[in-house]
Formats: structure tokens, sequence, C-alpha cells
């Protein structure tokens, strides 16, 4: 009898309780529903724009990116290409010029991720590579299946350089404007800006 009794208490008491609790009571708000325009907003939906002009890698506003002294090719990037997407990814045009001359021309992409941590289905600081440079015929080719690769505050040698973009560009969020991303890039990407990282470790 007892028993039923210490029973009967338990589920008053918890009865209760359900009945005066609220979503304040909670650390989860259960009433909240994401919107369609918020759920876009948090999505990553790449924007369709057209390659840029092709361009003279012997003229124009390019801009040495420094590495590290060990990093056996000189990468440039034309300031004049540099621009934000609607999608919120920077476009710009490399010339990764090898050891032996030569030029290896790129139109790239790169995302800058809100956070560094992805949730659902947001999107993580990435670069594409949209077109390489045919110098012989002046145009560009597109790959085939070309598609965004992970970057973030880790990398490894073989990337050191988008390293640098990525510290450049991301690292203490985005400008909202062109010039304050070239401003951005000569102040932390050029041989003697101050480096944020150490590429030579």
């Amino acid at each position: 009898m007892r028993r039923i009794s210490l029973l009967v208490l338990a589920l008053a008491a918890a009865h209760a309780y359900a009945a005066g609790s609220t979503d304040k009571d909670s650390l989860v708000n259960t009433r909240y529903k994401e919107s369609a325009a918020e759920k876009n907003a948090r999505e990553f939906k790449e924007a369709d724009i057209p390659l840029p002009a092709f361009p003279d890698p012997a003229r124009g506003n390019w801009f040495d990116i420094y590495v590290d002294r060990n990093y056996g090719k000189s990468p440039k990037i034309l300031t004049d290409s540099i621009e934000i997407a609607p999608d919120r990814s920077i476009r710009y045009v490399l010339n990764v010029k090898s050891a032996q001359g030569y030029d290896n021309l790129s139109v790239e992409g790169l995302f800058c991720a809100d956070t560094s941590f992805s949730s659902g289905n947001s999107k993580r600081s990435s670069y594409k590579v949209f077109g390489y440079g045919d110098t012989v015929n002046r145009r560009w080719i597109e790959p085939r299946k070309a598609e965004w690769k992970p970057i973030g505050s880790t990398f490894n040698k073989n990337d050191a350089m988008r390293a640098v973009l990525y510290q450049a560009f991301c690292v203490d969020g985005v400008p909202n404007t062109t010039e304050g991303l070239v401003k951005r890039l000569k102040e932390r990407a050029g041989r003697y800006a101050p480096k944020m990282v150490r590429h030579d470790k």
C-alpha cells in the first residue's frame, strides 16, 4: 500500500512539473522554426559567373605572393581580377609561375566560412578552380569535374600558397569590398608583410 502511495505521489509531482514548465526552463528552444529565407542564407549556392578575359601574364597589376624561402614557384595574383561573388566567395586569377619560368594561369574561388565548425548544410572554408589557362591559344579550359576542396587553419606543404591566401582573405573576417581585399592581400601576403603564420616550420 505504501509503494502505491509513493508511486501516485511521484506521478502527481511529475505532472505538476510538466504542466508548469516552459521553453524558458530548457536549454533548447523547441518552438523555433527556421524560415525558408534563413535556410537559404545558411546554405551555399554557387554563383554562375562567366570566366574573366584571358590576361597577359607579362602586363597588368600582378601582385607577388610570398609563401616562404623554400617555395620553388613564383605565385602572383591579378589584383584587378579580385571580386566578391554573389555567393560570398572571392574570385581571382592566379599565375603560379614554375621554377623554369612557365606561366600556370588559373581562375579560382575561395570561400571563407563564418566559423571553423561545420553544422548541417553549412559550407566549410574551401577553394575551387574554375579554369586553367591555355597560354598558347589564350583561352580558359574549364575542368570537367571541378569541385570545392576544403581548406582551413591546418595546411600541408602541398597547399602552402593557398594557405597564404586563406590567411590574407579569411582570417579576422572577410572585407566587404574589393578594395578591402586588395589592401588585406598587400598587408599579409607580400614578401615583406608581417606573417600571421610561419609556413617554414
